[in-house]
């Protein structure tokens, strides 16, 4: 390849993270109260729980729920309260109480979980140390900083005096070796997505429980795990490749089912029994609950 090729696709790939990145902080500051659709035209597949990473909110989520939501999955994302800035045992066990009630009030055996950046962290722990294995058939890690970053330095500046899960993040705190350390649960399927140039948090390499084919590189930055589409490609191709639920052809004429429509419903009424509150788009707020 001539040199003045490879400054081309220097450029190229430079514009396409700026670009991700510019939309990312776009619904960033959509803050937590976010429209979707409800319908759920695929039942045969579990619901997918959305987990935002470190200073995020249910807004940077909303390029994935769309995308899952035009596939047929229903679609859940969690508040953490301003920022998700709480410790990452405490967000855990937030979750695992959330993954439980969404499984006890759809009468689902268990849901797909996804989790971006400090939301992956969140999510293993839940499964690793919480019993969240119990409600979780799949989990992906989207740009998750599994051995730490050196970047929550700038959050120790920042937010360091109340917030404990910069600390956490940092490359050898006692928190990550306990959470790398812990065996995975082999009930739960799980992958690695990360983007070839992600600055903030560099791709650590397969954990145990991650199979080889499942440790997947793409080009793109940490914004672009949630933003560009060939990130959520391979995260749904994961999730659809369940042997006991096959990819359907997402040209085939889907019809939504009344039945698990109805549950979907079903759950705006009765999640405050369990100290959960649903906001319009069936998300919920954690902050209600406290």
């Amino acid at each position: 390849m001539s040199v003045g090729k490879r400054i081309k696709n220097r450029v190229r790939r430079a514009v396409s993270i700026v670009t991700d990145d510019f939309e990312y902080g776009r619904h960033l500051v959509r803050g937590n109260k976010v429209s979707t659709d409800m319908s759920w035209t695929r039942p045969e597949l579990p619901p997918v729980v959305l987990v935002h990473g470190f200073m995020g909110t249910r807004g940077t989520m909303l390029p994935l729920t769309r995308r899952f939501q035009n596939d047929g999955r229903v679609v859940f994302s969690y508040a953490y309260g301003t920022f998700n800035l709480a410790s990452i045992r405490r967000s855990a066990e937030n979750l695992t109480a959330h993954l439980r009630t969404i499984c006890e009030e759809l009468e689902v055996d268990r849901v797909d979980l996804v989790g971006y950046s400090m939301g992956g962290l969140i999510s293993l722990h839940s499964i690793k140390f919480l019993q969240g294995h119990r409600y979780v058939r799949n989990l992906v890690m989207m740009g998750s900083p599994l051995r730490g970053t050196w970047a929550g330095l700038a959050g120790v500046a920042t937010v360091g005096a109340f917030s404990p899960s910069v600390w956490q993040v940092l490359p050898g705190s006692p928190f990550l070796e306990d959470l790398l350390a812990a065996p995975a649960p082999a009930t739960v399927r799980m992958r690695q997505i990360h983007a070839a140039s992600d600055a903030l948090c560099p791709p650590p390499g397969p954990i145990e429980g991650v199979a080889a084919r499942d440790y997947i590189m793409l080009a793109g930055g940490h914004s672009s795990l949630v933003v560009a589409e060939h990130f959520y490609q391979a995260c749904r191709d994961f999730l659809d490749a369940d042997p006991q639920h096959a990819s359907v052809d997402p040209a085939a004429e889907t019809t939504p089912v009344a039945h698990d429509q109805a549950k979907v419903e079903y759950m705006f009424d009765h999640a405050a029994a369990s100290g959960l509150r649903l906001v319009a788009n069936g998300e919920f707020d954690h902050d209600a609950a406290e």
